[in-house]
């Protein structure tokens, strides 16, 4: 879907941790009066902050996703807010991977601006992040993703060159039992 330079679209996200559990909301709106709700349920071990990068991670995806060239990105998050826009620093391994995550996106898309919001200016996403965060909730037409490990758990798969390598010796020996020359002799 490719879409105009001048198109404008906008995306509220917001997270939440709780007693009965953690969930993203995610409402985006793009041209034409198109929107697209969207919520996960984090199936993991996870504080608000980390619901919150969720979130912004999951929406940014679906925005790139579908084209989206200038977005505008509302979430009630002061923390994730600054820790994106610079303002403030990201301390401790997970927050710092997350914040690394969301600006590999960042740098992929088109004009991007992060704006905070009041809750009450995010009660859509709001409410769909604590609808994901209910076991039993019936979503609808919502559309829902279960999400079984934090999105900076990724396994990077790392493309191997044509040709002989280092690894050539370990294949032979898992595929057919023949050990390398320079063992043979040990």
């Amino acid at each position: 879907m490719e879409q105009s330079d001048e198109i404008h679209w906008s995306l509220h996200v917001d997270g939440s941790a709780g007693k009965t559990g953690r969930g993203t909301g995610v409402v985006l709106h793009g041209p034409d009066g198109f929107t697209v709700e969207y919520t996960l349920r984090l199936d993991f071990t996870a504080p608000n902050n980390e619901a919150e990068y969720e979130a912004l991670l999951a929406g940014l995806s679906l925005a790139a996703e579908l084209g989206a060239r200038k977005l505008k990105v509302y979430s009630d998050s002061q923390l994730v807010v600054n820790k994106v826009n610079g303002a403030y620093e990201a301390s401790g391994l997970r927050m710092k991977r997350y914040l690394q995550k969301v600006n590999e996106k960042l740098q992929r898309m088109g004009e991007v601006e992060i704006l905070q919001v009041q809750r009450d200016m995010n009660n859509r996403a709001d409410a769909l992040s604590k609808m994901a965060s209910e076991e039993t909730h019936d979503f609808g037409t919502v559309l829902t993703k279960i999400l079984l490990h934090p999105s900076i758990n990724e396994v990077l798969i790392l493309e191997i060159p044509p040709g002989p390598n280092w690894m050539d010796p370990i294949m032979r020996y898992l595929k057919d039992g023949i050990l390398p020359e320079d063992k043979l002799e040990a």
